[in-house]
C-alpha cells in the first residue's frame, strides 16, 4: 500500500522553496544596486519580506547568497541561450549570434555583472562556480552548434571545436563585459567588432 506524502509537509516543503528563491531574487536585485560590499543580509531580508535569520539557516550568510545566486544563474543558461539562439545557416552566422547574444545578456545584467566578477577575483571559490556551472555551459552548448557545422562538412574536419567554442565565449566575454561595461566603451563599436570577428573566425574554420 502506499501512502500518499502529508499535505503539510509538501506546503512546508514548497513554502520554504519559495522563500528561498526570494531571497536568492532579492539579494540578486540588492547587490546590482548597492554592490556585494556595501549590501546587508537586513537589505536583502526587507526586499523580501522575510527573517533576516533565514539567511544564515538557508545560505549561511552573505557569501552563500551569492553563491547561490550562481548556481541559480548556472540552471538559466541552457533555457537562455536555446531560446535567444535557433540554429542558423552557416558558420558565420551562427558564431555572430552566439557573441551578440553574450553583448547583449551581459548588458542587462551588467550590474549584477559586476558584482560576479570583482568577487570573482578575489574568491576562488566563486570564481570556480562561475566557470563550472555558467562559462562551461555555454562552452558545451556554443561546441554543440559548431559539431553540427562540421558534421554537414561546413567547418572542416580537423578543426578543434572545443579550442573555438572557448574562444568564441571568450571573445564574448571580453566584448560583452570588459569592453563595454568596465571599459565603458560604444556598444555600436562593440557590435561592429563582435560581426568582425565573427567573420574572421569562420573564414579560419570553414571548408571553403
Amino acid at each position: 500500500m502506499t501512502i500518499a506524502p502529508s499535505p503539510t509537509i509538501e506546503r512546508g516543503k514548497r513554502d520554504k522553496e519559495q522563500r528561498r528563491q526570494c531571497l536568492i531574487d532579492s539579494a540578486t536585485a540588492v547587490f546590482a544596486e548597492r554592490g556585494y560590499d556595501c549590501a546587508t543580509t537586513r537589505e536583502v531580508a526587507e526586499r523580501a519580506n522575510c527573517a533576516e535569520g533565514l539567511i544564515h539557516r538557508y545560505f549561511n550568510g552573505k557569501r552563500g547568497l551569492l553563491l547561490a545566486i550562481l548556481e541559480s544563474r548556472a540552471t538559466q543558461v541552457v533555457e537562455d541561450f536555446v531560446g535567444a539562439l535557433p540554429d542558423r545557416d552557416t558558420p558565420e552566422d551562427e558564431i555572430e549570434g552566439i557573441i551578440l547574444w553574450h553583448l547583449d545578456t551581459m548588458w542587462q545584467r551588467r550590474d549584477f555583472m559586476r558584482v560576479a566578477v570583482s568577487q570573482a577575483a578575489v574568491d576562488s571559490e566563486i570564481g570556480r562556480t562561475i566557470n563550472e556551472g555558467i562559462h562551461n555551459e555555454r562552452v558545451r552548448l556554443t561546441k554543440q552548434k559548431l559539431e553540427r557545422h562540421q558534421l554537414d562538412g561546413r567547418i572542416r574536419s580537423g578543426v578543434d571545436i572545443e579550442a573555438i567554442a572557448q574562444t568564441i565565449t571568450g571573445v564574448g566575454f571580453a566584448l560583452g563585459f570588459s569592453f563595454q561595461v568596465s571599459l565603458g566603451q560604444d556598444r555600436e563599436l562593440a557590435r561592429r567588432i563582435a560581426i568582425e570577428a565573427a567573420a574572421t573566425l569562420s573564414r579560419g574554420i570553414s571548408r571553403r
